[in-house]
């Protein structure tokens, strides 16, 4: 626990000081992260003896996050651009490597657009109005919710919550962890209207709590699921405490698109 709480603390001040460099910063950074992640993802499926078009996948998701990054909205039609060419490129390996198969295929664009694209919403965010603070907000709700969810099923949880996917969560956890995701996001909104003069409304706050803690848990659990069919652990063992970058990531990026188009439509 302490081993996860320090590697927290540690990254915590990284994050924010790449926040301040600006959209070329954080394009690097989430550049960077996402090689690493869809790295991990085809990873976990090599165990079953299924091989992505790692290359193929990486420079794909790399290309939309920059497209994310330099052009903001119209990288929605890089997006589709980006896919084509992949699956092109790869049915083109196919075709000279006898032992490839379709499934591998299915793979690599499964880990593009659960890495890449998830991703990329966390720029669209980040470059929109008042993007530093509801950057942060993405983060606040997944992690407070991931908190709360930790403490209340160790200590108060007897009902499981999915035992065939993650044996250790509970119900008891899964409601904390909303509770947790909602308290998160009524203190960080009206800390920021205060200092920052962001618009506090109390309403909306509560319900980006609620769908925020809850598709949260739905990407926590979704990994949950990927590990398990594939066999492992964790995706990886780059932050100690956490597992791999993926791990750290999985529900933020069932978050980030759950706020995108909240803020879209409601703020």
């Amino acid at each position: 626990m302490w081993i996860r709480i320090a590697s927290a603390v540690l990254g915590i001040p990284l994050i924010i000081f790449i926040t301040l460099m600006g959209r070329t910063a954080l394009t690097a950074a989430l550049s960077a992260v996402t090689v690493i992640a869809i790295w991990e993802f085809y990873g976990a499926f090599k165990k079953r003896d299924i091989i992505p078009f790692s290359a193929a996948g990486m420079i794909s998701g790399v290309l939309i996050i920059i497209a994310a990054g330099t052009i903001g909205r119209g990288a929605a039609d890089i997006v589709p651009l980006v896919l084509i060419g992949c699956t092109i490129s790869c049915f083109v390996i196919m075709i000279f490597k006898k032992s490839a198969r379709i499934i591998e295929l299915g793979i690599t664009l499964l880990g593009i657009v659960y890495v890449a694209l998830l991703l990329g919403i966390l720029l669209q965010i980040y470059i929109g109005k008042s993007g530093v603070f509801f950057f942060w907000l993405v983060f606040v709700l997944a992690w407070s919710e991931d908190t709360a969810a930790y403490f209340v099923g160790i200590n108060l949880g007897k009902h499981k919550l999915c035992p065939s996917i993650s044996p250790k969560k509970s119900v008891e956890g899964a409601l904390g962890g909303l509770v947790g995701s909602i308290a998160g996001s009524i203190v960080f909104g009206y800390t920021a209207s205060v200092y920052y003069g962001v618009d506090f409304r109390p309403f909306f706050y509560v319900i980006l709590g609620v769908l925020g803690g809850a598709f949260a848990q739905l990407g926590d659990l979704a990994a949950s699921l990927i590990k398990r069919y594939a066999g492992v652990k964790d995706f990886g063992s780059i932050i100690p405490g956490h597992g791999g970058i993926l791990d750290r990531f999985d529900s933020i990026l069932f978050t980030a698109p759950i706020v995108y188009y909240f803020i879209e439509y409601f703020f």
